[in-house]
């Protein structure tokens, strides 16, 4: 009786955690928010309405941007990796359509480059467009001191 009234004890106190667990949502990655880098998987995530990139460590790397942000695609729909003096880099923007007009948009962006084994973020860029595609090869590297 006693072993049975500890499993019971046990039970009770397991239970909780799973519903709890059972009830969290978790929404799958995007295409544009997974990106290799440098041989290194990277993902974007909402961390309390901001924009994180997730690590292959599973740290985060804060980018001072509102969720949600995206990486800069190429015509495929692919996150773009652009290379300059064999440097990786990637763009992340967050881009806010006026309801009002949607051809009118506030967006950011910045570079996130991965030097000496390092991931390097630039400062991030404001834009008064809606942001689209891969960009030019400038946009990748004119925000870092080379």
């Amino acid at each position: 009786m006693i072993k049975s009234s500890r499993n019971l004890a046990a039970l009770c106190c397991v239970l909780p955690s799973l519903w709890a667990c059972a009830g969290q949502e978790t929404t799958p990655a995007s295409e544009d928010q997974v990106v290799t880098l440098g041989g290194q998987r990277l993902m974007l995530e909402n961390d309390q309405k901001q924009c994180v990139l997730r690590k292959p460590d599973q740290s985060v790397l804060p980018l001072e941007m509102p969720w949600p942000c995206q990486f800069a695609v190429d015509r495929q729909g692919k996150p773009h990796v652009e290379s300059f003096n064999n440097v990786p880099i990637v763009i992340v923007l967050h881009v806010n359509v006026d309801p009002a007009n949607s051809r009118e948009c506030r967006s950011e962006y910045r570079a996130i480059r991965q030097i000496n084994g390092q991931l390097e973020p630039s400062i991030v860029a404001p834009s008064a467009s809606c942001l689209r595609g891969a960009g030019d090869q400038k946009d990748y590297t004119a925000l870092f001191t080379w």
